[in-house]
């Protein structure tokens, strides 16, 4: 599904600016998400998001799937630091998608692998990628909060050990 939002200022469309706009396309996004996930658990539907999990506010809607009888999965895709991740950003910029500022961009960056270490237990499953190269690199892979498989320990990124320390310590007694 592609949602589009265009604001256009025309007479007497109430749309003063830029600013306004902006604010009008997040709500209708948000409120759209919003049925969505509504939809999703009323009709009992599967349900797939991509999106940025770093404040506590971000986890209520996997938590409503998990008590709502879902088995949830989470692929989480990393990268050695933020710096590589604002070249990506700067690269797609230019090639026309969107922009973010490198300060949101570092929120984001720690802030996932933050929660994502206190969280992942919630998770059926889990499966942490290493996106730093061309070639992708599968890390480890939980289920039900106890590792799968993984790399050997001294294999682990800096950014991995780091950042996931409850999720490394579980690798490192597997």
């Amino acid at each position: 599904m592609v949602i589009s939002f265009i604001c256009r200022k025309e007479a007497n469309s109430g749309i003063k600016s830029h600013k306004e706009c902006k604010k009008l396309a997040l709500e209708f996004v948000e409120q759209t998400f919003d049925l969505l996930i509504e939809n999703a658990l009323d009709t009992e539907s599967d349900f797939t998001y991509e999106g940025h999990f770093t404040n506590e506010a971000t986890w209520d809607i996997p938590h409503r799937f998990k008590l709502a009888g879902y088995s949830i999965h989470l692929i989480f895709f990393g990268l050695q630091d933020t710096d590589l991740s604002e070249l990506r950003v700067i690269a797609r910029a230019n090639e026309g998608g969107h922009y973010v500022d490198p300060r949101i961009l570092a929120d984001n960056f720690y802030g996932n692998m933050e929660k994502l270490d206190k969280h992942f237990t919630i998770f059926d499953s889990v499966q942490i990628v290493d996106t730093s190269e061309t070639e992708h690199k599968v890390l480890c892979v939980l289920s039900n909060g106890k590792v799968e498989s993984a790399v050997e320990p001294v294999n682990i990124p800096d950014w991995f050990r780091v950042n996931l320390k409850m999720i490394t310590e579980k690798i490192c007694i597997f």
